[in-house]
């Protein structure tokens, strides 16, 4: 029996995913790095500022970190517009919570784009925890985000699920032992996942 789940945000949840690589393209074209936004979506995602910082600048001092994630955050509004959600997302998340089972969103947003999507979306009325990528030293795939989604809805993750639609989600999940769910609206299939899925009331149906 599933206690709690922990969903991923961008491309799980809300459709944003290609939006922030686009916001991801410019700010580092400001910085006099040229990266296209195709790219920052298929290696990136699920990743959190930092370590994007890291991969693609990895010498960036602490002053040039902030003018690009300041930057990344002024393009990424300009680009965002309501409605965020997929969908169906409200729907199952509700579906959910009428189960009396604990939903956490774990992102790799940094808390000052986080801020901006509750603003747009009010997810916060939906799920009983959002935590960014801030509060945590290492970013996805590393398990400590998962680990503390889990704790802070009071589920052992052994006992929990996993959503998202990156391998920086899935394995995670798996390392801690949950139950893990790769979505992917294009029908990709990730074979380490324990359930592949294209649409997120296929999770109701896991759940029986």
């Amino acid at each position: 029996m599933i206690d709690g789940i922990v969903f991923d945000l961008d491309g799980t949840l809300i459709d944003t995913a290609r939006t922030l690589s686009i916001a991801w393209s410019n700010a580092f074209k400001e910085g006099g790095l040229q990266i296209s936004a195709d790219e920052l979506y298929e290696k990136t995602k699920g990743v959190s500022s930092r370590d994007i910082i890291k991969k693609y600048l990895p010498g960036a001092d602490e002053s040039t970190a902030k003018m690009l994630v300041s930057k990344r955050r002024d393009e990424a509004v300009k680009l965002l517009n309501s409605p965020l959600f997929y969908p169906e997302t409200v729907g199952v998340l509700q579906d959910i919570r009428k189960r009396h089972i604990k939903i956490a969103v774990a992102t790799g947003l940094g808390q000052d784009l986080l801020t901006k999507v509750i603003e747009i979306t009010s997810i916060d009325k939906l799920a009983d925890s959002i935590i960014s990528s801030d509060i945590v030293e290492r970013g996805k795939p590393d398990p400590a985000i998962f680990v503390e989604a889990f704790r802070r809805i009071g589920t052992d993750p052994k006992k929990g699920m996993v959503v998202g639609d990156s391998y920086n989600d899935i394995i995670p999940g798996k390392q801690i032992g949950s139950f893990t769910v790769f979505i992917s609206r294009d029908g990709e299939k990730l074979d380490i996942a324990n359930a592949n899925i294209t649409d997120l009331n296929e999770i109701l149906k896991l759940l029986g």
